[in-house]
């Protein structure tokens, strides 16, 4: 089955690469959230104030090992591509329903607030399932997982009357939220700057902050790349 015939598994609204980031009007009075995405945990979801963030899981990973493993197999077994394509179709159908949940999850969570946005990275990646599917070499999450997760996201989020927007990618997973010095990923966030009240803080939960903190004039993350470039990129 070639990579043409497959196309059709996707999502006709799958996010477009070329969207630019919105900024918000400086007169409007909004809750900014920050989402950061990403494999395990899908969201983290938190405004301004990280003690506030949470977390939210999809639990898809192993249902995406099993379909993988079993396209394999029937890619490799006389089975036409009628029904290969079917049984991907039907597998996908009910891993994005999961994803779903996971989204309005995440909705539910932004509701709380007044006036909230929905903020995230500004995404470049296109959802291609039958690539993860059929290429040893590639990432999950960037060819499929992360990009749809996004997508489902803003659409419920739309659904739901929940403003969303985009803001600039870099350096978003390793500036510290308060101060926006560079500092070391893992797990774990470790800001390396003596005057600032940081010193470790969840990875995720550090880049939900500043996506957040990113959104709208005035209300950037400070971005102060303190290390040599090659040690930030």
């Amino acid at each position: 089955m070639s990579h043409d015939d497959c196309r059709g598994l996707e999502s006709p609204d799958t996010i477009d690469p070329a969207e630019s980031p919105v900024i918000a009007s400086p007169d409007r009075q909004t809750t900014p959230i920050g989402v950061d995405l990403g494999e395990s945990p899908l969201y983290t979801v938190s405004p301004t104030d990280p003690a506030r963030a949470i977390e939210i899981s999809a639990a898809v990973h192993s249902e995406l090992g099993r379909l993988r493993d079993r396209t394999t197999r029937l890619r490799e077994s006389a089975f036409d591509h009628e029904t290969i394509a079917a049984y991907v179709a039907d597998r996908r159908e009910t891993i994005v329903g999961r994803i779903d949940a996971a989204a309005r999850e995440v909705c539910a969570d932004a509701a709380q607030y007044d006036a909230p946005v929905i903020v995230t990275e500004h995404f470049h990646f296109e959802a291609d399932l039958w690539a993860w599917l059929t290429d040893p070499h590639a990432r999950l999450g960037t060819a499929w997982l992360l990009p749809t997760a996004h997508q489902r996201l803003r659409s419920i989020a739309a659904d739901r009357g929940i403003e969303t927007a985009t803001v600039p990618v870099a350096y978003s997973s390793q500036a510290c939220h308060a101060c926006g010095v560079l500092g070391d990923r893992d797990t774990a966030f470790r800001c390396p700057n003596p005057a600032c009240h940081v010193e470790t803080i969840d990875a995720d939960r550090n880049a939900a902050v500043v996506l957040a903190k990113r959104y709208g004039p005035g209300r950037r993350c400070a971005y102060r790349p303190e290390r040599p470039a090659h040690d930030g990129q």
